[in-house]
């Protein structure tokens, strides 16, 4: 059981509630660039989570970087549905009896255009912060950091859900804030030497059941 105070829960989407169905203009953009996928992807988190759609100047930074010409940016791109996974709702739910929640996802703006999560998780959420419009994008700490101010909560007392380690994690705990990382899988020795380093901050749950359980016991 976490012993810290909880109060204000930040859920990850991803991967963590549910998945993108289709194609993601991170996958367009990859498929455009002469560069390795895995680099490519990575520069699309570093310089297109964060942004506005009106941002053409970081548009065209990244496209630089990807060495793709700023015309062929897919601006047309439009998300498939996100699916929310069997169950993600009433685990909102459950938090929000204890404690008020929050989606801290990184998206970029043409991957969640049209998709309103915020609704589809109603009346649930306390506030629906996608990178895009937060203008932070995890692992910036920056960014648990401007939803703990907007909400008034001191960042030591937010309590950050997610699936990825870096961003989840890593980005919680730059913070100041608490981490529950949703993972199958054992810790590596880079994971067990920051779960030792930061005890009682940070716990490890195999899935969302039995991370809001942890939350219910923490509040």
């Amino acid at each position: 059981m976490n012993t810290n105070r909880v109060r204000l829960v930040s859920l990850d989407v991803g991967y963590t509630l549910g998945e993108p169905t289709g194609t993601t203009i991170t996958q367009r953009l990859a498929a455009l660039s002469p560069l390795p996928q895995a680099q490519a992807k990575q520069l699309v988190q570093q310089h297109l989570h964060h942004v506005p759609p009106e941002d053409t100047a970081a548009i065209r930074t990244l496209c630089r970087a990807l060495q793709v010409d700023p015309a062929a940016f897919p601006y047309e791109h439009r998300p498939e549905p996100f699916t929310l996974w069997p169950g993600a709702r009433d685990a909102v739910a459950r938090i929000a009896r204890h404690v008020p929640v929050v989606t801290l996802s990184n998206v970029t703006y043409w991957d969640e255009h049209n998709c309103d999560l915020a609704a589809l998780l109603a009346p649930h959420l306390a506030g629906h912060y996608p990178s895009w419009r937060l203008g932070f994008a995890k692992p910036d700490p920056q960014a648990v950091l401007a939803v703990a101010a907007l909400h008034g909560v001191p960042a030591t007392e937010v309590l950050h859900v997610g699936d990825n380690f870096a961003c989840d994690v890593h980005g919680a705990l730059a913070a100041g804030a608490q981490a529950l990382w949703i993972t199958s899988v054992t810790p590596g020795p880079e994971a067990r030497r920051l779960l030792a380093a930061h005890p009682g901050r940070v716990h490890t749950v195999p899935d969302l059941d039995t991370a809001v359980t942890h939350i219910e016991q923490a509040t």
